[in-house]
């Protein structure tokens, strides 16, 4: 099988009152009241088979970011460059949001990716407690940071992190996903990597490719 951990590529902001759906229905996240944006989380769900990359998008809420009309135009234009893979060019603009919203963790989570992008990984790794320590708790947040652990050869911290955001998300299946592969591929624990296989693909059911996986993992624990 092939490594298809899911990380968020974009993340990028809309006003709550254009959402025409539930948001936490859409990614299974049971969060707290208070005031929410939609975030726009753009991953890749690789297939194991062909190699060909599957775009799929999924909301997920977070805490409310009111930007000033300058810091808006800066992100959306981020956001745009972002898209095109101009990533050098969009680290300025992020920079620029994140001062003018230090207690939201959105444009950190975002610098980590491009930082990830160009393999910067340290600064990928400082901006990802940056986001941290403005939004504890928040699940993209701690699922890019265990997967920079993971791709660090920090297989134990990364396994820790995902179980923790399980812990209070245990519906968002991305990371389960990512716990199962993490356990199958890079730690060897079976046991592990079935149940979050299963709890995922039970979720998930159009993911054909982990149903393989399962198959796959539940012949080898019979040898």
């Amino acid at each position: 099988m092939s490594d298809a951990a899911i990380s968020i590529n974009q993340v990028s902001v809309v006003s709550g009152k254009d959402m025409k759906i539930d948001l936490y229905k859409a990614v299974g996240l049971h969060l707290p009241n208070c005031v929410w944006v939609a975030l726009f989380a753009l991953f890749l769900l690789q297939g194991c088979a062909t190699g060909q990359a599957k775009k799929v998008e999924v909301k997920i809420a977070s805490p409310g970011m009111v930007l000033t009309d300058e810091a808006r135009e800066a992100f959306d234009a981020a956001m745009v460059l972002i898209k095109a893979e101009e990533y050098d060019k969009s680290i300025e603009l992020l920079n620029k949001v994140a001062k003018a919203v230090p207690g939201n963790a959105i444009s950190s989570i975002n610098l980590a990716l491009v930082y990830q992008k160009l393999g910067k990984l340290k600064l990928a790794e400082e901006s990802l407690k940056q986001a941290l320590s403005v939004e504890p708790e928040n699940p993209v947040a701690h699922n890019e940071y265990a997967l920079l652990y993971r791709k660090t050869g920090r297989f134990q911290e990364a396994r820790g992190l995902y179980e923790k955001t399980l812990e209070q998300y245990p519906n968002f299946m991305m990371v389960h996903k990512n716990l199962g592969i993490l356990c199958d591929l890079y730690m060897k624990d079976y046991i592990c990597a079935l149940k979050h296989y299963v709890i995922y693909s039970d979720a998930m059911q159009e993911d054909k490719t982990v149903k393989i996986w399962i198959a796959d993992i539940q012949q080898r624990m019979k040898r």
